[in-house]
């Protein structure tokens, strides 16, 4: 958010100050140039000493201008020079012009920090690049900056309308994340034909067993995914059945010599995304932590933050471990056919 005034620039301040200047002079310019018009209707109207002065400075302003001004601009109008009201015009439309300049460049100045101001808060917020509530912040930015005016309080409402839009997006969530132990390890030596079969029957396996669960969405990388579950429950026994398929994998499918094993990591938390927003383009700390269990996790396991499993029916199945991983203390899942 937005949380101080925006400050005009030392090119905006320096317009407004010439605009100001030129707004005096140009009010100068009609009580010196027009004002002995007046007088004129008056007896003796230099007599005053207030007259005289104005008078004086007309004729000094006229004798230094008129010449000059004659180069450009024909001065004679219906058989009278309008120097005066000439001089006076033209000083009017350039205060004029120097207003809307600097108006101008405050607009363009406060688009700026609209546009500066939404980078940091999507990047705060971690709103995916693409994702709807970008596209959506995006619209309303848009709206925000071909409007006539855009001030603090415009800004303000921006960040506001979006907020609630943010809100309405967010979803508590669980991720899984799953890696293969040692798989730069497995293919040495091997049949390249037979490792990319093996892979790909892997993939194929805990791509079923993620649509049981009723998987969200998920993101692959050469040999490990991210997955995203509605709930803790089916993240943790999607692992679980990864592991447990194994077994019947390794015996019966892969034709490479090593056998498979995974590291799974799982956490759950309220994450900003929409359906339509790849996974593999949201950042958030929620799926880094899951990141980082797996991480620690050992072959066969699935490493899962305490506080998010303790809701569950089967809590009797995880151990507590001294593990304390970005500050969660950590359970872990091990088959109980492995010991």
């Amino acid at each position: 958010m937005v949380n101080r005034e925006a400050a005009p620039s030392l090119g905006v301040r320096l317009l407004f100050g010439i605009r100001r200047l030129l707004g005096l002079a140009t009010l100068g310019l009609i009580i010196v140039l027009l004002a002995p018009k007046l007088f004129v209707l008056f007896d003796n109207p230099k007599g005053a000493a207030f007259s005289a002065i104005l008078f004086d400075g007309r004729d000094f302003i006229l004798k230094k201008s008129v010449p000059v001004l004659q180069r450009f601009i024909p001065t004679n109008i219906a058989g009278a020079d309008r120097s005066d009201w000439i001089l006076v015009g033209l000083s009017v439309l350039l205060t004029m012009f120097s207003g809307s300049l600097a108006y101008r460049a405050q607009l363009a100045s406060n688009r700026r920090l609209l546009r500066k101001s939404a980078q940091a808060w999507r990047k705060k917020e971690n709103i995916a690049p693409g994702s709807k509530l970008d596209l959506e912040l995006e619209n309303t930015l848009r709206a925000a900056q071909s409007g006539s005016n855009v001030n603090r309080q415009e800004l303000l409402q921006v960040f506001a309308e979006t907020k609630r839009k943010l809100d309405s997006f967010s979803r508590e969530v669980a991720f899984l994340a799953i890696d293969v132990v040692g798989s730069a390890a497995m293919k040495a030596g091997e049949d390249p034909a037979s490792i990319q079969y093996d892979f790909a029957e892997y993939r194929k396996l805990v791509e079923r067993i993620f649509r049981a669960r009723g998987v969200l969405k998920s993101a692959w990388t050469p040999d490990g995914v991210m997955a995203c579950f509605a709930h803790v429950e089916d993240a943790c026994q999607a692992g679980k059945d990864v592991i447990k398929g194994l077994k019947v994998f390794n015996r019966e499918v892969k034709l490479s010599k090593a056998d498979f094993a995974v590291r799974c990591g799982v956490n759950a938390g309220v994450v900003y995304f929409d359906d339509a927003t790849p996974l593999e383009t949201i950042s958030d700390r929620v799926i880094d932590v899951a990141g980082h269990m797996q991480k620690y996790a050992e072959p066969n396991t699935v490493l899962v933050a305490r506080k998010i499993i303790e809701p569950l029916r089967h809590l009797e199945e995880f151990t507590h471990t001294s593990q304390v991983i970005d500050g969660y203390e950590a359970s872990v899942w091990r088959d109980k056919g492995d010991g």
